[in-house]
C-alpha cells in the first residue's frame, strides 16, 4: 500500500474545498444545498428601489429638496457636474444604518456612520440605503466659499403599522 505524505493529502483537500466554493459562488442562483429547501435568488427589480439624483452644478444642489420614504430601498446618486471639488454632508440621515457606497467619490465615516462624501470633478457616487426613521435632514457642501445646501425629507411609510 502506497502512503501519501500528509502535506500532499492536505493540499488535495484545500483544492477540493476551493473548487467546491468556486462552484457555489459561480452558480449562486441554481443548485441544491444538501438538506435544504431549494431557494431562488431573484435580483431586485426597479420597482423595489427608489432612485433619486442630486446634480451638483454651478455651486448648487439640484434638486435641493428630496422626498424619501421610511423602509423604501433608496439609491441616492450624487453627480458632480462642475469642474471643481465638492462635498456632500448629510446630517443625521446616514447614521446607524447599513449602506453601500460606490463610485468615484471619497466617503468619510464617523462612529455613527457616513458623515461626508468628497466628489471629484465630474465624479459620481451612489449610496444605497433604507431610511430607518422619518424626519427632515439637511445636507450641504462644507468647502470654503461654497454655500450649497439642501434638505431630504423622509416620510413615514403609510403602509406600515407601528
Amino acid at each position: 500500500i502506497m502512503m501519501f505524505p500528509l502535506a500532499l493529502l492536505f493540499k488535495f483537500f484545500q483544492v477540493f474545498i476551493l473548487m467546491l466554493g468556486l462552484t457555489v459562488f459561480a452558480f449562486p442562483e441554481s443548485g441544491t444545498v444538501w438538506g435544504a429547501t431549494p431557494v431562488s435568488l431573484a435580483p431586485a427589480t426597479d420597482s423595489q428601489e427608489q432612485v433619486v439624483t442630486i446634480n451638483i452644478k454651478s455651486r448648487e444642489f439640484s434638486p435641493n429638496t428630496l422626498s424619501l420614504t421610511v423602509g423604501q430601498k433608496t439609491r441616492l446618486v450624487l453627480k458632480n457636474l462642475d469642474s471643481e471639488l465638492h462635498a456632500f454632508l448629510p446630517i443625521g440621515l446616514l447614521t446607524d444604518i447599513h449602506l453601500n457606497v460606490s463610485g468615484s467619490g471619497a466617503p468619510q465615516f464617523s462612529k455613527e456612520g457616513l458623515s461626508r462624501v468628497l466628489l471629484p470633478t465630474r465624479g459620481q457616487t451612489d449610496i444605497v440605503f433604507i431610511p430607518s426613521h422619518p424626519g427632515t435632514f439637511p445636507y450641504f457642501c462644507d468647502l470654503p466659499g461654497h454655500v450649497m445646501q439642501g434638505t431630504i425629507v423622509v416620510h413615514k411609510n403609510e403602509g406600515v403599522v407601528d
